[in-house]
């Protein structure tokens, strides 16, 4: 009969423990169709990259959760209400919460590119990676703070201490700290891209990364140039990589034999090309006689190419030249070379 009273007072924590194996075999599953039954509800699309985040911290807590509860209810509940089992209890459900929280803070994580979405920034893998690490260094902050204080440490202390140290490190760190902050105020404010051309403190070329410390230019000689953070912020940015056009300028030097009319037609039939060239935009155009050189006549050409390419607005120029070629022989005209006139006057002995 003591064997059978006994068995009864474990029934409940073997029910619960029983329970709680089963839910935690089958949690993948259940978990899966859940979030999903919920993703479907959202806004915006989701995948399972969100049951991923929740799948392993979520056993966990099942696991210990199910464990203390079976232990609360069982013979040996005494055991359960010690402050060193309900705090670690306590412990590692807040590790299980902050566990999800580490996981949906990741870059693979959808809904970390929702929300970047969501804000109108465009999810460079540099700033997406930037904000990453901080969310994670920031939540393993908090678990820290929380796990201290549930085992009734005092964290004003630690909070202040960490401040301290801080400070310090900010003291004798703080050229770093400078091209730190420069990272985050290129990647908030984006001048400029992971790709794009430009110019910055003199250095020229193509961008290939921004690091915390520095941003990395390659140069069209083919040599990569890191350019402190610190130094970009402060200094003028040029993008040609997010000019919409390319301006187009040239002068044609015809020579001294051509006569008036022959430079006007010369002028009318270049005026005309260009507005008939697809590759040219229709506005800005400037065809004018613009100079007597010292050794031609020289008509000043501007206009604007709508290729930002390097290699497309090449293309164009090749062609623009060529046509003027073609105009000046329609026009009975060439094309001028530097030249000097010497006059030799005779004089009486």
């Amino acid at each position: 009969m003591t064997l059978y009273n006994e068995f009864l007072a474990w029934l409940p924590a073997l029910f619960i423990l029983a329970f709680t194996i089963l839910f935690y075999i089958g949690f993948r599953i259940v978990s899966i169709r859940i979030i999903r039954f919920i993703l479907d509800k959202l806004p915006f699309a989701a995948d399972e990259s969100i049951a991923a985040a929740v799948y392993r911290p979520g056993r966990m807590a099942i696991a210990v959760f199910g464990g203390y509860t079976a232990l609360a209810n069982s013979p040996w509940e005494r055991l359960a209400q010690t402050a060193f089992l309900s705090n670690s209890m306590s412990s590692l459900l807040v590790i299980a919460f902050y566990w999800i929280l580490y996981n949906f803070s990741s870059t693979t994580n959808v809904l970390f590119s929702h929300f970047f979405t969501k804000a109108g920034r465009k999810l460079d893998p540099a700033i997406s990676g930037l904000f990453s690490s901080f969310f994670h260094a920031l939540i393993i902050f908090f678990a820290l703070a929380t796990v201290l204080s549930t085992w009734g440490f005092n964290i004003s202390g630690f909070i202040a201490g960490l401040s301290i140290g801080g400070l310090a490190v900010s003291l004798a760190a703080k050229d770093s700290l400078a091209n730190i902050f420069a990272c985050l105020v290129i990647l908030m404010d984006q001048p400029f891209h992971v790709g794009d051309w430009i110019i910055c403190n003199n250095i020229e070329g193509i961008v290939e990364s921004i690091s915390f410390r520095s941003t990395n230019v390659r140069t069209f000689t083919q040599a990569l140039v890191y350019i402190p953070n610190s130094l970009i912020i402060s200094t003028p940015i040029q993008n040609f990589t997010n000019r919409d056009m390319r301006r187009l300028e040239m002068t044609l030097g015809v020579t001294y034999d051509a006569t008036r009319e022959q430079l006007q037609a010369l002028v009318e039939k270049i005026t005309a090309y260009l507005k008939s060239d697809p590759d040219i935009l229709d506005e800005g155009i400037t065809v004018a006689f613009s100079n007597m050189g010292a050794s031609s006549l020289d008509i000043s050409i501007v206009c604007y190419c709508r290729h930002t390419s390097y290699t497309k607005y090449m293309k164009s120029k090749e062609k623009i030249n060529l046509e003027l070629l073609k105009l000046l022989e329609e026009t009975g005209t060439s094309a001028a070379y530097p030249s000097t006139s010497v006059y030799i006057e005779k004089t009486g002995v």
